[in-house]
Formats: structure tokens, C-alpha cells, sequence
């Protein structure tokens, strides 16, 4: 025969005097129903049982204690005879989707009291309260899942048959996206007018900055990596020393673009939201930042840097072969000691695809490649150039494409170091943790089928996803900041 069940919760005074109280029963299997049901059938009936009894009685508590200290508060600043109304408020929070109510002085002639905004934190209309342990779910779970599988999650967690929507949902991660770049874009402006730049990242002239002298590996260490690779000269300068040195990483990556404005031509809108994403690495760990621009994530940058007082170490940066990145890197790093190394992966893939066009066939292309790809690997820039020129004519079906690639050589000649001796001694050739910091931070949650974004939506997302990365969620939620510390990197993602 069944038994019932009863949650009784009450939250008490200092004296122990009981000011709210609410109770739950549910009627719960015993022996005779585990003997005919079974034990899993039983168990659930029993589980499900405490679970809606628990989740009636919080809802319950918690409503109506809010409501009693809601009306308290209010009555403190009621005159005798005033009219006090109450009206609803709603919360979104862990415990679930909770309604309770406030109230507000009227028909005074001074400033109505209203405990909705004076005593309760302000809401728009129609909005629910979101508490901060609903917050911590809500931008842990929007970095990899889509917003519907994410309030699907969320309302089964609470125990809710309709609670927070889709749209709902997406709206606040995109506003709480938008408030932590925004944070992220103030600190860094503070940081550069406090160090003598201006708030477009531009060193005042009358402010003088002397970086340090570069470190370099141990001339014993190159000298034994250049005899391994038979390489008969290098200059020791260039071979910056791991533990003196900061690593950049710098990429770009596009989501799908939402149409906005119609009926206008969709030929005349982006097809692609653009985010530009930095890893930044040293000894201490490593720390993601992320702006609509690149110009805008490296000006993060430099606040970032100053802040961490990194910016006078040696910068080196890791890029594909993009004239923006180099350009914007140029400008704003001018005074300090920096280097830019072209990603080895996107140099070859640089190679592959212009001679695929300017070569007859692939077959051509490849066994060219083989001749190519060495003195590229050990830097020989006019190596390498020399090639291209003295290519066999009957090879080539369009010479503007040779001298594309020749042309794109000659730009990039003082970012394309000896790759070779660099892998030996043991240095980076490559900016894929940039590209993975893309994936973890856009790529993941954002390009999938089907899936298309606003330009707020993309780099709103992006924002939190980096926020996370960083480890910086929780204090966000709870204390609306930033902080600019890297991640150990046992405890990266």
C-alpha cells in the first residue's frame, strides 16, 4: 500500500518565530507496488514523486518570502492611508521559473515608492529576474550547444514544462556578450591613456617607450641545430628565447551572415560576420581575445599587454599571410621589439594554390612543388623566387600568376625565417592555436548547416565563448569584470 510523502520547508526569524511556510505531499510506492511494478517503475514513481514535491514547496517558499519582504520594505516609506498595489514579478534561477510579487506606493503626491525597482533589481517589462546561478548555466552552455538544445536543458534541470524560451535565451547571452566586450574595450582604452597612448592605440610623441633587449637561445644551442641540419649561416638574434618571449597568434574567421535588410539586393549585404581572434602564450599560460576587426582585437591587445607589463618583452607573432594583419601589426607595434613569422602551413597552401593556376597540371604542379618546398623550408626567399623565373615555359599556362606568387614572396621576404632550424631548436612555426582559438571560440557554436548570424549575435556569442576560454565566466556573473590573468595551461581547454 502507498505511502505519502510531505516536504515541509519554513524559513524562520532570529528568534525562531516561522515567517513563511509551505508543504508538498505526494503519495510514494511501498512493498506492494515495488512487487507489482517492479523496482525501476517503483523507483521512478518515487523519484518523480520528491522531485515535484520539492520543486512545489522552493517555488512556493521562495515566492512568498520575496513577497513578505518585498511588502515590509514597502510599508516602511507608506504614509497612513496610502493605497499599496502589488504586481507580479517573475524569476528565471536555478530552483526554476518562480512568480512572486511587489508593490508600490500610489496616489502620494511626491515620487511613488515602487519595490520593483527600488528594492527588487530593475526589470524591462515583460522580462524575468535572471539569478546569477541561472546566468553561470545560461553562458556555460551557449559556448557549444544551439539555444534550443541549450533551453531544452535548462528546463529539464528545473524540473520546468515551459520555461525559458529560445529567443528569450538568446537575447540574454547576446546582451551579456555585448556588456563583456564592451567591459573588455573599456579596460583596455583605460590602460593605454594611462601608459601614454591614445585611445585608437597610437604612442604620444611625448611619451617615450624603450623595449627590452631581445633574448636569444644559447649560440651553443644553434650552433650544434645548424651543424644536425647542415646550415652554414643564420643570424643568432633571430632565434628568440621561450621563456623571454611573448607568442601572438592572429586569425580571422566567418560565420554565415544573416539578411537584414530587405528588400534590398542580398548582392549588396556581407555574405560573412567577420571575428578576428589572438592567443596570446608565455611561460605563465595563455589568454584569448576577440574583436569584430583586427584592428579592434589588436588594440585589445596592446591594453592587455600593458597591463600585464609584457609589452616591452619581445612580441612575436604568428600570421597567415593576410596585408591586413601585417599592416595593422606594423602600425601599432612600431615602437616595440616585434617580429612577424608566416604560418609555414599557409605559406605551402599559398604555393599549392597559384601554381595550381599558373602551372598546366597537377601532376606538374607537384613534382615543381618539390623543387619549391626546400628552399622555402630553410628560408631561401631568392631561392626560391629564382625557381619561379626560370620555370619551364611549356609548363606554364598563365605567367600572371607566377608573378602573383613572385609578388607575394617579395612581400612577405622578412616574415618567412629558416623554418628548418627553428623546428630543431625547438620554436613555433605555426599560428594554428590562433586557428584553434577560432574554432573553440566561433567555429564550434557558430558554422554549422543552416546556421546564419547578425553581426551582434556573432561577435556577442564569440565574446562569452572567449570569456569562458579564459575562465572568466563566474567572475563575470558575479562581479561584472574581466580579469586580464592567463590560464595555466593545466587548466586551459
Amino acid at each position: 500500500m502507498s505511502k505519502k510523502l510531505q516536504i515541509i520547508m519554513m524559513i524562520k526569524d532570529e528568534n525562531g518565530e516561522t515567517l513563511v511556510s509551505q508543504s508538498s505531499e505526494r503519495e510514494v510506492p511501498y512493498i506492494e507496488e515495488i512487487d507489482s511494478q517492479g523496482f525501476r517503475s517503483a523507483f521512478h514513481d518515487l523519484e518523480t514523486a520528491v522531485l515535484e514535491s520539492r520543486k512545489e514547496a522552493s517555488d512556493g517558499i521562495v515566492s512568498e518570502y520575496l513577497e513578505l519582504a518585498s511588502k515590509k520594505k514597502t510599508e516602511t516609506h507608506a504614509a497612513f492611508g496610502d493605497r499599496i498595489e502589488k504586481k507580479a514579478y517573475a524569476v528565471e534561477s536555478e530552483l526554476g521559473k518562480i512568480t512572486t510579487y511587489t508593490h508600490k506606493i500610489t496616489g502620494t503626491e511626491i515620487d511613488d515608492y515602487d519595490s520593483s525597482k527600488m528594492f527588487f533589481e530593475p526589470v524591462a517589462s515583460r522580462e524575468a529576474f535572471k539569478s546569477s546561478r541561472m546566468l553561470e548555466l545560461m553562458l556555460d552552455y551557449c559556448t557549444d550547444m544551439s539555444d534550443r538544445a541549450a533551453t531544452s536543458r535548462l528546463n529539464r534541470l528545473r524540473h520546468e514544462t515551459r520555461g525559458i524560451i529560445a529567443t528569450t535565451y538568446r537575447n540574454t547571452v547576446e546582451r551579456e556578450g555585448r556588456k563583456i566586450a564592451e567591459h573588455i574595450e573599456k579596460k583596455s582604452e583605460e590602460a593605454l591613456e594611462a601608459n601614454g597612448f591614445n585611445i585608437v592605440g597610437e604612442l604620444q610623441e611625448n611619451c617615450e617607450f624603450m623595449p627590452e633587449v631581445s633574448q636569444s637561445l644559447p649560440i651553443e644551442a644553434i650552433g650544434a641545430a645548424m651543424a644536425e641540419r647542415n646550415i652554414k649561416k643564420a643570424y643568432v638574434s633571430e632565434y628568440e628565447s621561450p621563456e623571454s618571449a611573448v607568442n601572438i597568434s592572429v586569425d580571422d574567421v566567418g560565420a554565415k551572415r544573416q539578411t537584414e535588410m530587405r528588400p534590398r539586393s542580398e548582392a549588396e549585404q556581407p555574405k560573412r560576420v567577420n571575428n578576428s581572434v589572438i592567443h596570446v602564450e608565455n611561460n605563465d599560460g595563455k589568454y584569448i581575445l576577440n574583436a569584430p576587426s583586427v584592428f579592434g582585437v589588436l588594440k585589445l591587445l596592446l591594453g592587455f599587454l600593458l597591463l600585464g607589463g609584457l609589452l616591452k618583452k619581445q612580441l612575436v607573432f604568428f600570421t597567415d599571410g593576410a596585408r591586413e594583419i601585417h599592416n595593422t601589426i606594423s602600425r601599432l607595434f612600431a615602437f616595440a621589439n616585434y617580429k612577424i613569422i608566416l604560418d609555414w602551413y599557409h605559406l605551402t597552401k599559398k604555393c599549392r594554390e597559384q601554381l595550381s593556376l599558373a602551372l598546366n597540371n597537377s601532376k606538374i604542379r607537384n613534382e615543381f612543388l618539390k623543387e619549391l618546398t626546400p628552399c622555402l623550408w630553410f628560408g631561401n626567399v631568392d631561392g626560391a623566387i629564382k625557381l619561379l623565373r626560370n620555370i619551364n615555359p611549356n609548363y606554364v599556362k598563365n605567367t600572371e600568376e607566377i608573378d602573383k606568387l613572385i609578388g607575394y614572396f617579395e612581400r612577405c621576404r622578412d616574415y618567412i625565417p629558416n623554418y628548418a632550424l627553428r623546428k630543431e631548436l625547438g620554436l613555433r612555426n605555426s599560428s594554428n592555436l590562433g586557428e584553434k582559438s577560432n574554432d573553440l571560440i566561433v567555429s564550434s557554436r557558430q558554422k554549422h548547416n543552416g546556421m546564419s548570424w547578425s553581426d551582434d549575435g556573432s561577435h556577442a556569442f564569440a565574446s562569452v565563448a572567449a570569456a569562458s576560454c579564459n575562465k572568466q565566466l563566474l567572475n563575470w556573473v558575479h562581479s561584472r569584470s574581466i580579469n586580464f590573468d592567463f590560464v595555466p595551461f593545466d587548466e586551459a581547454v
